[in-house]
């Protein structure tokens, strides 16, 4: 039987924020031709400075395929599929690393640009309707409680494993 607990509660209720906050945001894309990570490519090459990503890498220099992969959480050959799209549609563009050919990266065009700024009073309406009510500090308390969920899931990866193999402890 499965006892009732806050903790539990709260990462369930996380997970259900995820999946109600993709459900508009594949309602508000598909409008544009796009999916919602597609979008979250464009708003990671457009720089946007709320994302989590941003926080713990510092760049100065235009994404590579990889880095999305990996901020996105998504396969190499996911990745690969979501930026082809975006290539077909014109609204990023690859080029040559300047120090090392064999590296692509990745920019936003014109058209990339103009699709964030169609969509950027879509997104801030959402975000605002979901945080209108709360303080200040409410605010910056639940940004820190995310913050540090995020940072131990990325970085005691082995922590979590961990974990796992109590499942596989049960088979024997």
């Amino acid at each position: 039987m499965i006892n009732k607990s806050i903790e539990e509660s709260i990462v369930l209720s996380i997970f259900d924020l995820a999946n109600q906050l993709k459900k508009i945001g594949d309602d508000v894309y598909l409008k544009v031709g796009l999916t919602t990570q597609q979008w979250l490519i464009l708003l990671h090459l457009s720089g946007n400075p709320n994302l989590p990503f941003f926080k713990r890498e510092k760049h100065v220099k235009d994404l590579m395929a990889s880095e999305l992969a990996e901020s996105l959480n998504v396969s190499r050959a996911n990745i690969t599929n979501l930026i082809n799209v975006l290539l077909d549609k014109k609204l990023i563009k690859q080029f040559e690393d300047g120090q090392d050919r064999r590296k692509k990266r990745l920019r936003l065009t014109k058209k990339g640009i103009a699709l964030i700024d169609k969509t950027q009073p879509s997104r801030l309406g959402v975000i605002h309707f979901l945080t209108e009510g709360f303080s200040s500090d409410e605010k910056d308390s639940f940004l820190r409680f995310l913050e540090q969920c995020t940072t131990k899931l990325v970085n005691e990866d082995e922590k979590i494993k961990s974990f796992h193999k109590l499942i596989d402890a049960e088979k024997a």
